[in-house]
């Protein structure tokens, strides 16, 4: 069985203002995952965040963070129990738009390849359904199993995800934003293609998560099944 999440950590800064990677460390730890996908983390405060993570999680750190806001490089972050077999930086970044990336890597998880992949898709309509587009032509000629994690910015249609389910893409639709008073977008979610298999799948909902950030995670138990 692996476990793995999403977390959209908003900078580290709560719902109190408050900027804290030490609590959203402890969301990470109470989770007890083999992989998560973080959204949203800025490089720019003192100390190093990323090793930070590394160092109070125990997982080692997929470095997406792709572009500089003026504070700081801003992006992704992969952690993973697992070591990591190659890793890839892909730019999917829309014109007239804020860049966005997607982390791509290739794990050994008990003698099974497992390609795992972490993005942020964009704000509006037209750049998400040229994003999922291109990420579907990233995946479309790889039949290793995939597990495709982050915050998809899709919550009244799913017409842009059309493209990953012709490629026989399965995924979550759990409610995570906002954190307060209570969440009633799905925008983070866990896609999977067999012979990857979710068992389970809930919010991680806990008095740290529930002011870390302001989207909650979403966590899966899955299984390879071949």
């Amino acid at each position: 069985m692996l476990r793995v999440a999403t977390y959209n950590i908003h900078d580290c800064v709560g719902r109190d203002g408050k900027y804290s990677p030490e609590r959203i460390a402890d969301v990470i730890l109470e989770m007890q995952v083999d992989v998560v996908a973080l959204q949203e983390i800025t490089l720019d405060h003192p100390g190093e965040l990323v090793n930070q993570l590394e160092k109070t999680t125990g997982m080692l750190a997929v470095d997406g963070t792709i572009f500089d806001r003026g504070v700081g490089r801003y992006g992704n972050v992969l952690l993973s129990r697992y070591g990591i077999h190659e890793q890839r930086l892909h730019d999917l970044s829309y014109s007239g738009s804020e860049p966005r990336g997607v982390i791509d890597t290739d794990l050994v998880i008990d003698g099974h390849p497992l390609r795992v992949l972490a993005t942020h898709l964009g704000l509006t309509s037209p750049e998400r359904i040229d994003q999922v587009r291109r990420l579907a032509g990233l995946l479309s000629d790889d039949l290793h199993p995939t597990v495709l994690l982050g915050d998809f910015n899709v919550w009244l249609i799913m017409r842009p995800f059309t493209e990953l389910r012709k490629l026989g893409f399965m995924y979550t639709g759990i409610c995570t934003f906002p954190t307060w008073p209570f969440p009633v977008l799905a925008l983070d979610r866990i896609f999977v293609r067999a012979p990857v298999v979710i068992k389970s799948c809930s919010r991680h909902h806990s008095p740290n998560s529930s002011i870390a950030s302001d989207h909650f995670p979403v966590v899966a138990d899955m299984e390879i099944t071949k």
